[in-house]
């Protein structure tokens, strides 16, 4: 993820000053770089869910869901930013994005002394995500091309949180995560 992040910034200072042609062959290294990624994540998240020494609880179902969501997420966004390389201003708004997947793993790893809340601690990191989305739409409502993107990923991000927050307790998830749990991978 690190090797990620520091492509985004690569290569949006690359655009900014105006090497494209560098840009262009620096970004062909994502097309190795995502699927390792996603590889990756997805070992990862069968990893956590078959912690044998602790069993599979409800909390593990819902981290599982997290992170196959927001991988999800991820791919979506990175798969339009390829479709629509050709459109710069759809392409960099997708690709932010992709971006904007990290924001809850990230948070939830700063150790935060926080007094206990009336709410999920979860609410706090997807209304950051939600925030910065509605803070993108802001900025750009006068722009004449690409400005639907946020709007439509900020919709896919909130059906994701609200399934995540109100859903993960369902017979139907314990069975797909049953499932994967049993799944030779790691």
């Amino acid at each position: 993820m690190l090797l990620w992040i520091g492509l985004l910034i690569t290569q949006a200072f690359l655009i900014k000053y105006k090497k494209n042609s560098l840009h262009r062959f620096i970004g062909k290294f994502s097309y190795g770089l995502v699927p390792v990624l996603v590889i990756s994540l997805v070992l990862l998240a069968h990893s956590q869910i078959t912690i044998h020494d602790f069993g599979i609880t409800y909390s593990r179902l819902y981290i599982l869901f997290l992170q196959l969501s927001l991988l999800l997420i991820f791919i979506v966004a990175y798969v339009l930013a390829i479709i629509y390389r050709k459109k710069p201003y759809l392409h960099a708004r997708f690709m932010i994005c992709t971006s904007l997947t990290l924001i809850d793993p990230a948070v939830a790893r700063i150790p935060l002394n926080i007094p206990p809340l009336p709410f999920d601690y979860q609410v706090l990191t997807f209304a950051l995500t939600d925030i910065i989305f509605l803070i993108l739409i802001f900025m750009e409502r006068n722009q004449k091309r690409g400005r639907k993107v946020f709007p439509v990923m900020l919709a896919l991000f909130v059906v994701f949180q609200a399934i995540n927050l109100t859903s993960t307790d369902h017979a139907i998830w314990d069975i797909f995560s049953m499932w994967f749990a049993s799944l030779p991978l790691t």
